[in-house]
């Protein structure tokens, strides 16, 4: 949870603010809770309620009261839990130092590499030069077919010069799903996607020419061929230029403060040879050293000596973030923090829960009193068009009834994502899915044909037809023991953390105060939010 305000600066500013002093101080936050030394404030609750609502809260109105202080109740019970495991010294544990050493240190990196390259870019004087040099004036038509060796990227090249197409050769032989299919096309792409390791070879080619031989990709080996160059349109396109030249001069300002910042204290590595004991030093500076300890030398490339320079150089980077004080700013500050909760939570957790054997007589009781679950059941195929709108919904209900088929409405008009490319069409088995709310049951219960919607749903209003109704088979106890083991073991370690929370809010009692009235001022700008997303 986010650590916003001591209870103490609280009363400082309240103390202030009575004096008459309010245009030199910023609005006292309006506190919805306080817990122990910490508090929950508006904006806090905000960010937080944003998360369990996309996550356990799915599908709750916060609109309501009763919504609002369960997403409350759940923050709270989070930092009774950080603060039992804080009680309980977890903290102090080598993992949990080291995981929050490593978050703060690429924290601090990027505070340090934000304020040194701030301006960096804003000076675009050279950015033609860079977007010639880059490829983005140019654009390329590539066709390719993608192999798993290069013995059998031989075998095509050979298929070519024998006069087979290369678009067949692409269909047969292509690993590449998205292209494969198309006879190995690529649409138009600027040089600057070319990826670089095969970049040169590329524009080597004249329009029409294959590459003689296969060329290695980060993805496969490759056969390519240049179908077609022609200049880009950049009507459009300097947004994007913009964007990769700031990035090139933020990298290049900070390259070189890193390296003056290596020189002014001194940097030195040692050549390496053989093993070294983990105590050895392998790099020194003024005031600092890098260990064998501290590196993972296996993860080096094959340049052995400039990564390890790089890996001196950004501790010397991480160190000056400190002398600036930067530790100490929120955005470090709170993430770091953040962590430390969720680790000290996940030790608390795997201390009371322990380990759970679950017997095979309380698996075989769970199997039996569950036949919806593990009996036969009834599972049906929808096609379903999901929109944000009634009047949307009604309209294209009407073009259904019309004879236009579900599965072109959804290609177009739905907005749920995962089944619009397939026609919205989809399998439902389970009558419980918080994702559809009403529609599941509904259509379980529906007969083949049955057009029905506009139904609201969360995400918006569905309308869908009865595609296929059948009847799935009992599932044998032995194909799903393991699965139900999974669930009593879950049940059992939700009870064991239920009450370890119960106790602590008996524990806690005199130090959590909760503002009722200041409920009525937290996700104030929900609905704006959901209208824009759904935008």
């Amino acid at each position: 949870m986010m650590r916003i305000s001591s209870h103490a600066v609280i009363l400082l500013t309240a103390g202030l603010l009575a004096c008459e002093q309010t245009e030199q101080y910023e609005p006292k936050p309006i506190i919805v809770a306080i817990i122990d030394r910490d508090t929950i404030a508006v904006e806090a609750y905000d960010e937080m309620a944003n998360t369990l609502l996309a996550s356990s809260h799915r599908g709750q109105d916060p609109a309501r009261l009763d919504t609002r202080r369960q997403l409350l109740d759940a923050m709270i019970d989070r930092q009774l839990l950080a603060l039992e495991g804080q009680r309980r010294k977890l903290d102090a544990a080598p993992k949990i130092a080291a995981a929050l050493e490593q978050r703060q240190s690429k924290l601090l990196w990027r505070a340090l590499f934000n304020a040194v390259a701030v301006d960096a870019g804003l000076d675009t004087s050279g950015i033609q030069t860079f977007a010639i040099e880059e490829g983005f004036t140019e654009e390329v038509l590539l066709q390719h077919v993608m192999l798993a060796n290069e013995a059998d990227a031989w075998s095509v090249l050979e298929a070519l010069d024998a006069g087979e197409p290369m678009d067949v050769l692409a269909v047969e032989r292509s690993t590449h799903h998205e292209t494969g299919g198309l006879g190995g096309y690529f649409s138009y792409m600027s040089v600057s996607q070319v990826l670089p390791e095969i970049r040169e070879q590329i524009l080597s080619l004249e329009p029409g020419q294959t590459y003689p031989e296969p060329l290695t990709s980060r993805y496969g080996v490759h056969v390519f061929r240049l179908i077609d160059r022609r200049p880009a349109d950049m009507a459009n396109g300097w947004d994007a230029v913009l964007k990769e030249f700031r990035v090139r001069e933020r990298s290049r300002v900070f390259e070189s403060f890193a390296d003056s910042l290596a020189e002014a204290h001194g940097l030195v590595c040692a050549p390496l040879a053989g093993d070294r004991p983990a105590s050895d030093s392998l790099c020194t500076w003024t005031g600092g050293q890098l260990l064998s300890s501290d590196v993972d030398l296996a993860a080096a490339g094959e340049d052995l000596q400039s990564w390890l320079r790089t890996k001196a150089r950004d501790r010397l980077v991480v160190e000056e973030a400190k002398r600036r004080s930067m530790n100490r700013e929120p955005v470090v500050r709170d993430q770091v923090e953040e962590l430390r909760q969720e680790m000290l939570i996940d030790s608390l957790r795997r201390v009371v829960v322990g380990r759970i054997e679950v017997a095979d007589a309380e698996k075989r009781a769970y199997y039996e009193e569950h036949p919806e679950l593990y009996g036969p059941r009834p599972t049906v195929r929808v096609d379903e068009v999901l929109v944000a709108d009634r009047t949307l919904a009604q309209r294209l209900r009407g073009q259904a009834e019309a004879g236009t088929p579900i599965d072109s409405l959804a290609r177009v008009h739905s907005i749920r994502e995962v089944t619009k490319k397939r026609g919205g069409s989809m399998w439902l088995v389970t009558r419980d899915n918080p994702l559809l709310g009403a529609l599941a049951p509904l259509a379980l219960d529906s007969e083949v044909g049955a057009l029905l919607g506009p139904l609201e749903v969360p995400g918006g209003y569905s309308v869908l037809r009865i595609a296929e109704k059948s009847q799935t088979p009992a599932r044998p106890y032995e194909a799903v023991e393991r699965n139900i083991a999974v669930i009593l073991r879950l049940r059992a370690e939700h009870q064991k953390m239920d009450s370890l929370l119960v106790q602590l809010r008996v524990d806690f009692a005199d130090g959590v105060v909760i503002h009722e009235d200041a409920l009525g001022s937290v996700l104030t700008d929900w609905g704006a939010r959901e209208d824009d997303a759904q935008n």
